[in-house]
């Protein structure tokens, strides 16, 4: 496992991501989210979905690992879209992806 997905797994012990496509829309509307990862391999449908949110809200977003991997690096099956809520944690990751 690489740090990204490390990052990802210490940030979700911490309480500074939400994980899922409703939870994030959410987090973005409220100009909670810093950060939103999808997953590559997630449908074009949710990619859509949540690319527009993010641009209407102008938050930042990246596609970024698998949805497995993704989910692994949680304890989840699979996670395609996840909301990061921390600043520190959203620049590690922006900086190492």
């Amino acid at each position: 496992m690489n740090k990204v997905y490390s990052m990802i797994g210490i940030a979700r012990k911490g309480g500074k991501i939400s994980i899922g496509f409703d939870v994030t829309c959410l987090d973005v509307k409220s100009k909670k989210s810093i950060l939103v990862l999808i997953a590559t391999d997630a449908s074009d449908k949710t990619k859509e979905n949540i690319q527009f949110l993010c641009d209407k809200y102008d938050i930042k977003y990246v596609e970024y690992g698998e949805k497995e991997i993704l989910g692994k690096s949680l304890g989840r099956k699979v996670v395609s879209v996840l909301s990061v809520n921390d600043t520190n944690i959203a620049s590690y990751l922006l900086n190492n992806i």
